[in-house]
Order: structure tokens, then C-alpha cells, then sequence
């Protein structure tokens, strides 16, 4: 038998296999990963879900609708430290990119209000300062919301 006729026939079935079985690798290496970063964005979904709702909770004081109650430079305090310890405790990590400067912001904002000179302790603040807190406060609650994805119709309905 000549090796002229069989030898580009075995060559052809091996690399074709070999190039089946390199496919069938990478398709599996793909969906592996694939299948790891969608188990991340679960994991991140719901730990920001968690973190969320507790900081919705702490943000109360400034919404409009809040129950009736003096917005004073000692309520600011404790919502600041509130704030400070939700982000550093757990929540600050699962922050997004647009979510975090926005939480800062309304921090620093509160913050200024209280650094000013002759601040009464047992005055409320002023309805300027107390609109900019709720306008600021409004915009992070709306972008968490957005990073969890409950101000958007269900993908699957």
C-alpha cells in the first residue's frame, strides 16, 4: 500500500478530531465561565438587595413622606453616623460606580450643613437645606433601586 494515498487521510482525520475535541474544550471552558459570572451577579443581586433595603430604611428621615418630624441638626447627626456605619459595616462594598458618589454626596452634604457656624442644636433646619437633602436622598434611592433592577418591568414576565 502507498503511503501517498492513506497519509493526507490520516492526517486530515486526526487533525480533525483534534480540532473537534479543541472546540468541544473551549465550548466547555466557555460556558464554565459563563456560568460563573452569572452565578456572581445572582450573588452580588442578592447581597445588594440586602444591603439596599437597610439603607432605604436609613434614608427615611429625608423623604417627604416621612411621618412628621423635625429635621435638626441632631437628627442630621445621627443620620450621618447611620449612614457611616451602613457603608462601612456592609453595605459600601456592593455599592455601584454611580451609586457610591451619589451616597457620598448626600453625606457630604449633610455634613456641610452641620460644620456651619451658629448652628442652633434644637432649630430644624431650613426648608432650602432640608429640600436639597430630599432631592439628593431621592436620586440615590432611585439609582439603588436601579441597580437592583425594581423600578423595571421583570425580564422573564
Amino acid at each position: 500500500m502507498n503511503t501517498d494515498s492513506w497519509l493526507p487521510a490520516v492526517i486530515t482525520g486526526l487533525f480533525g478530531l483534534l480540532t473537534g475535541v479543541g472546540l468541544t474544550y473551549l465550548s466547555a471552558i466557555l460556558k464554565f465561565r459563563k456560568d460563573l459570572e452569572k452565578q456572581y451577579d445572582q450573588d452580588l443581586h442578592k447581597a445588594r438587595i440586602r444591603v439596599y433595603s437597610d439603607l432605604w430604611k436609613r434614608l427615611e428621615p429625608l423623604t417627604p413622606d416621612a411621618p412628621p418630624k423635625r429635621l435638626t441638626p441632631q437628627t442630621l447627626r445621627d443620620l450621618l453616623v447611620s449612614l457611616r456605619e451602613w457603608y462601612f459595616e456592609d453595605g459600601g462594598i456592593y455599592m455601584s460606580d454611580e451609586s457610591r458618589p451619589t451616597c457620598i454626596q448626600l453625606k457630604d452634604d449633610i455634613q456641610a450643613i452641620l460644620n456651619r457656624p451658629n448652628l442652633q442644636a434644637d432649630t430644624e433646619v431650613s426648608a432650602e437645606d432640608r429640600k436639597r437633602l430630599q432631592k439628593r436622598a431621592s436620586h440615590l434611592r432611585a439609582i439603588v433601586a436601579g441597580d437592583i433592577g425594581t423600578r423595571k418591568s421583570s425580564p422573564v414576565a
